[in-house]
């Protein structure tokens, strides 16, 4: 007896190609199969009471979260509106002395050796 054997080349070809097309196809069976199953792992898990309970604990803490965000924007913003305020009356004073200094020393300053064109180019701020 003899060890070897022949085979029809394209024969055996169709039948290599019969049977990766089946397995192909078992593949993918199997892997929606699968997909399917965890799906479904997943919707029970997300039915059970420790998921439903951490979700409730998260929604409470991101409105508790929320909620102290809107309270330091608030606080910052009546900080930042304060400092404005005493900025501005600041500014307010600083002004009225410079207006006053500028009229004392219009006041030293004899008329005649300033022109209308010299002082009407300052500014002048009615405080």
């Amino acid at each position: 007896m003899s060890a070897s054997c022949m085979l029809n080349r394209a024969d055996t070809l169709a039948v290599i190609d019969t049977i990766i097309a089946g397995l192909e196809e078992d593949i993918e069976t199997r892997a929606q199969q699968e997909s399917n199953a965890g799906k479904r792992g997943w919707d029970i898990v997300d039915q059970t009471e420790i998921v439903q309970e951490a979700k409730t604990r998260a929604a409470r803490i991101e409105a508790k979260a929320k909620a102290e965000q809107e309270e330091l924007l608030a606080e910052a913003d009546r900080y930042v509106e304060t400092r404005l305020a005493a900025f501005e009356a600041e500014l307010q004073v600083t002004l009225s002395r410079v207006g006053v200094m500028r009229d004392r020393l219009m006041s030293r300053v004899k008329t005649d050796d300033l022109d209308e064109a010299q002082t009407s180019i300052l500014p002048r701020w009615n405080v």
